[in-house]
């Protein structure tokens, strides 16, 4: 299956225009894979960009200078970033960045653990190179990064701004030693309420995984993902992680998640 056709807001930027004009909130909202406690695994990137074209991650424990050497060396062999730059909290919440409070259960002093960096946040569009064929790969997709934390991200991203992604991805979220303040794989955590609570609709798809054998991710960890579409091995070869779909779900049978083949 080809990969999907960059939308005109996508295929028109430039480097001039990334830089100058307006940041298209909106366009990078649609339809986009939302992963909180992301780190930098491109795994999420390496199997659905011929399915989704635009990738939120979030992750508190990373710095800037972290990411941008992520970013010089990102291990995205078949793409060149066409430019990168900061996008302010303003461009993000237009109409105010106020989480929802949490109730006293929700509420940990040590929720932030001790590895919060300075928040920030980066917006990449990277492009494919000439040389690689393009049948199987995007020529290009959208990558927003913010050091931030995954619950308050998603209600002042999606959730403020009458906006739902496409997927969401619950992958290792480091809620044991990984300095997580909630587990985002629990259905009762606030991410979940969140995530499905939001008046403006549910993602239809699905991302759960981790480090450790098959069985452990046999099951989707959010009850309302039902539809299994595959199981794809993580690049480091220490787990494996499932793709599933909501039920009743809108999305179709063009949804694969093997056909982009290696981008990363």
């Amino acid at each position: 299956m080809p990969a999907l056709a960059s939308p005109p807001w996508l295929t028109d930027l430039s480097n001039e225009s990334i830089i100058n004009e307006p940041f298209p909130l909106h366009d990078v909202l649609r339809d986009s894979l939302y992963y909180p406690s992301s780190g930098f695994d491109g795994d999420p990137v390496k199997h659905l960009a011929g399915n989704i074209l635009s990738f939120i991650y979030v992750d508190y424990g990373y710095g800037q200078d972290d990411f941008l050497s992520a970013l010089a060396a990102p291990g995205f062999s078949s793409y060149n970033v066409v430019a990168t730059r900061s996008v302010t909290q303003r461009e993000l919440a237009p109409n105010g960045w106020n989480p929802t409070p949490l109730n006293p259960l929700e509420a940990d002093p040590y929720r932030y653990g001790s590895e919060i960096k300075e928040p920030f946040c980066s917006w990449s569009i990277l492009e494919l190179r000439k040389d690689f064929p393009t049948s199987r790969r995007p020529s290009r997709f959208s990558l927003l990064y913010l050091c931030a934390d995954g619950v308050a991200a998603y209600q002042a991203l999606y959730v403020a701004n009458a906006s739902t992604p496409k997927a969401v991805a619950v992958i290792q979220p480091g809620h044991g030693f990984g300095n997580n303040w909630t587990d985002f794989t629990d259905p009762n955590s606030i991410l979940h309420k969140t995530v499905l609570g939001n008046p403006s609709g549910v993602p239809e798809v699905l991302l759960y995984g981790g480090y450790g054998s098959s069985s452990d991710y046999q099951q989707p960890c959010w009850p309302e993902y039902r539809t299994h579409v595959c199981f794809v091995d993580k690049s480091n070869g220490r787990g494996n992680t499932g793709v599933w779909l909501r039920s009743p779900c809108k999305v179709g049978p063009e949804l694969d998640c093997v056909q982009t083949g290696p981008i990363i």
